[in-house]
């Protein structure tokens, strides 16, 4: 039997000092976050900004954005100089939270905020096993009514709670 260190699949792992890994995990998920942060910035311009002082309803998303597409350049500069991964991305979750903006985005017109913030909670967090089904929903109704308070009754945003209602 070797002594020398494997990865998963049993290869050799590179030895220490050499160059960079072959893994491009995190380009990979730099790139992807900033695709997503375009998203997010062009969105909030097509809902409108507003005013500095009576910010819009696309503000939110758009500085989101902004601050992410910054974070996803970090992101991407410390990958490309760094030797590799110290570890692995974490696509599941990468991809239940793009999934959950995506729900949002696509239900929040259609059946209100609440819905849509729950619905969002119960997806972005399926990958974390420590969290019960249940912890799950009472986490998503803590959101939404937390999100129901802070942008239609506090900044009287012009969401609707529920649809129809």
């Amino acid at each position: 039997m070797s002594t020398e260190p494997s990865n998963l699949q049993g290869q050799p792992a590179p030895p220490k000092g050499s160059s960079r890994a072959q893994s491009w995990g995190g380009e990979i998920g730099a790139v992807a976050l900033f695709a997503l942060s375009l998203i997010f910035i062009f969105g909030g311009l097509k809902l409108g900004l507003g005013s500095f002082f009576r910010l819009g309803t696309g503000a939110f998303p758009f500085i989101s954005g902004s601050i992410l597409a910054v974070l996803a350049i970090f992101v991407g500069l410390h990958e490309w100089r760094s030797k590799g991964l110290s570890h692995p991305p974490d696509w599941i979750s990468f991809l239940a939270i793009v999934a959950a903006i995506a729900i949002f985005a696509s239900t929040a017109d259609r059946l209100g905020l609440v819905p849509a913030v729950f619905m969002s909670v119960i997806i972005a967090s399926f990958p974390d096993r420590s969290l019960s089904l249940m912890g799950k929903a009472i986490l998503g109704a803590i959101v939404s009514a937390a999100c129901w308070v802070l942008f239609i009754r506090l900044l009287n945003l012009p969401f609707k709670a529920f649809v129809g209602m």
